[in-house]
């Protein structure tokens, strides 16, 4: 064989070691905002954006409850009996008859996907849609409508059932009632025909409203009803019921959680543990909004859209309970080397110490949990907050103070190179969106000036240039700090850029369906370099030891030869909706809608591992006994292949403190040896003789 045929067959080797020995996986952020609860027997239900979880232990653990349902956003539950019904908004009604094991599509006759409340008693369930009511008689496979007596322009919010009655709450028009499976509907008088009812619960002959005008409480299956709201706050207004005898927990938008040891007559509040949000806007309290509650054996549960709390002690303490849950959307990830970093839709950020293996809340100094966009310089984060602009932490996000002096309005994107940090920010009433850079770590920051009107939508600096892509397929760059600018787009298609990268003098623009271009002449001219994408919207670029990585909503995809070729990268990866990316010396993390996952980069131009720290490999030459001292408890993937590239041995596991490899059998020669571990790759030739 050539000596070049050889060199290029051991590096297609080694990369495909390396790919097959990558794995991806996630440990959180656990949580995530939870719209429904019920419980099973013994088994508690929740409903995310991220299909159903399962606890088994009152609410304590959760585990996954989605094949078939993954990834749906699950707005209600009704259990009865053995049937588990789940209401999806935007893909209609799933059923299980094995807790949750396997969801089955119960579609048919419906004429909206989009479910806003489900409930089930014997074979009859009602489903309320934003195209109105359906029924079913036979556990959901078929539905009629039944919508008579329902204006046609409010939607049904909430439903109770008492043995042949079934009540629903509307969004704006009171309260219905039907006793016959919703072949007509009545309007029930005693609460306020322009209520918005939000939820309804029923305990005996008691039925008990949260609407828009307060809580009311009926004591006589619905004929009559008062208003039970002495001890909520004048704006509370109940979310969620959960009903134990005279006890009653009631859930509000963003009071928190109120108590009622009389059945309602009075209540007082219960939200030590819970925590009061910072909200800038002047309301008394900003709780978690509260949408659903549970009682499961010794504990209440609450579900808000900042996850899961739970309380042993009738409320009187919470404490947060996500641990499972996958339901978190991940808008960005970064790191500073020691530090990993998850900036979340709600929940604020994340931080891992462990290279993803556990995250921890850090939100302190945030005065917004809406992230927006986030980035590292050095050992310093950078986060944008929704309305509140930009924040910096100095220790691992211990703690985060104001960083915005100069800023306009919020930052929707921030990038870094060794020297500056860059922002586009959103813009707002009579501020146009603009180009920011600071160079004293967010003390001060200063206006890039721009020559072009195109909708930024894209940004990537190095320390000698600032490059921005728009929403009409432009390319744009500067080398004098926006005093001039470049139209390199020549070539590109009129579609938007999501992310920028360059190496060297390769210029990458990734596009929203097109996939990925190419530049080798400084923008003169760019080529689409699509072999092997399985998506063509590109959410971000990265590049690390030579191998490209694209972020894509089918998962990522990795390219070894400057994007000539891709192949798929998403082994363990059980969320494929991948928006943002970024890598330490040793991780390669992913940012996805419901939590961040990490797996080890690909091992092609890793440094060495130091041998004399590290390991040891003897006798070499040998009559083929090796020996292999590592530290132990260490995975790796130990190759050797022959001179023409045939693999000859194969080890993948976690190492012994001393590995003894028999290599006897074998021809004198030379081999080659690829050790791939958690700290590096390592390459030796073998004699044996």
């Amino acid at each position: 064989m050539k000596p070049q045929l050889l060199l290029r067959t051991i590096i297609l080797l080694i990369l495909t070691y390396s790919h097959s020995f990558a794995q991806w996986n996630t440990h959180g952020p656990f949580g995530g905002p939870i719209w429904t609860m019920s419980t099973a027997g013994t088994n508690l239900f929740a409903g995310t954006n991220n299909g159903v979880f399962m606890s088994t232990d009152d609410g304590m653990n959760w585990m996954a409850a989605n094949n078939g349902i993954q990834r749906k956003n699950v707005s209600s539950l009704s259990v009865n009996g053995s049937w588990i019904f789940a209401g999806t908004y935007g893909n209609g009604v799933f059923a299980s008859t094995d807790n949750g094991s396997h969801w089955m599509s119960m579609n048919n006759g419906l004429t909206s996907m989009n479910l806003v409340a489900i409930s089930s008693s014997g074979a009859k369930t009602f489903a309320a849609t934003t195209d109105g009511v359906f029924f079913s008689s036979n556990n959901g496979t078929v539905w009629t409508s039944a919508n008579m007596g329902i204006p046609a322009t409010y939607t049904i919010y909430c439903f109770a059932q008492m043995t042949d009655t079934v009540f629903a709450g509307s969004y704006g028009s009171g309260l219905y009632q039907t006793t016959n499976n919703g072949g007509t509907w009545t309007s029930v008088s005693g609460i306020p025909a322009g209520s918005f009812i939000y939820t309804l619960a029923v305990s005996g002959n008691s039925i008990y409203a949260g609407t828009s005008f307060g809580t009311y409480k009926s004591s006589n299956r619905g004929r009559s009803w008062t208003i039970a709201n002495t001890g909520f706050t004048s704006n509370a207004w109940a979310n969620a019921f959960a009903i134990q005898g005279e006890t009653v927990f009631a859930g509000t938008y963003s009071e928190g959680v109120f108590l009622s040891t009389d059945g309602g007559s009075t209540w007082t509040t219960k939200n030590n543990g819970i925590p009061d949000l910072p909200f800038p806007t002047g309301l008394p309290h900003n709780y978690p909004s509260v949408q659903t509650l549970a009682i499961s054996g010794p504990h209440v549960v609450a579900g808000t859209v900042n996850g899961l709390y739970v309380s042993s002690d009738n409320g009187n303490n919470w404490s947060e309970s996500n641990n499972g849950v996958l339901a978190t959307d991940v808008i960005a990830v970064a790191s500073n080397g020691s530090t990993v970093f998850a900036g979340t839709d709600r929940d604020g950020i994340y931080a891992s110490m462990d290279k993803g293996g556990s995250w921890m809340r850090m939100n302190n100094g945030l005065t917004s949990f809406n992230i927006l966009a986030l980035t590292t310089k050095g050992n310093s984060a950078f986060v944008s907050a929704l309305d509140q602009n930009v924040f910096r932490s100095d220790d691992n996000g211990s703690t985060w103070v104001a960083a915005s002096t100069g800023l306009t309005s919020d930052a929707a994107f921030l990038k870094s190179d060794s020297t500056r940090v860059l922002a586009i920010t959103t813009g707002a009433k009579y501020v146009p969106r603009g180009l920011f850079q600071t160079t004293n770590n967010g003390t001060s920051w200063t206006s890039v000036p721009v020559s072009f009107s195109d909708e930024m939508s894209a940004l990537w600096s190095n320390t000698s240039s600032i490059f921005v892509g728009s929403t009409l397929g432009k390319m744009y760059s500067t080398t004098n700090n926006g005093t001039s600018w470049q139209d390199i787009s020549s070539t590109l298609p009129v579609v938007k850029i999501k992310s920028i990268l360059t190496v060297s003098t390769n210029y990458f623009a990734g596009t929203e369906g097109m996939g990925v271009f190419k530049s080798t002449d400084g923008g003169a001219s760019w080529i689409a370099m699509n072999a092997g994408i399985t998506n063509d919207t590109i959410n971000d670029l990265l590049e690390r030891n030579g191998i490209l990585y694209a972020a894509t909503p089918e998962g990522v995809s990795m390219s070894s030869d400057m994007a000539a070729s891709w192949t798929a990268f998403n082994s363990g990866l059980s969320n494929l909706f991948v928006t943002n990316l970024t890598c330490d010396n040793v991780n390669l993390y992913a940012a996805t809608d419901n939590s961040a996952f990490s797996t080890l980069l690909v091992a092609t131009g890793i440094a060495s591992v130091n041998e004399d720290n590290n390991f040891r490999f003897f006798p070499n030459p040998s009559a083929g006994i090796i020996h292999l001292t590592t530290t132990a408890n260490q995975k790796v993937l130990l190759t050797i292949n022959s001179a023409a590239g045939q693999l000859i041995y194969r080890y993948e596991g976690n190492t012994e403190s001393d590995k003894t490899i028999d290599l006897s059998e074998l021809d004198k020669g030379i081999y080659f040896m690829n050790l791939q571990t958690e700290n590096g790759v390592v390459n030796k030739k073998i004699v044996i003789q």
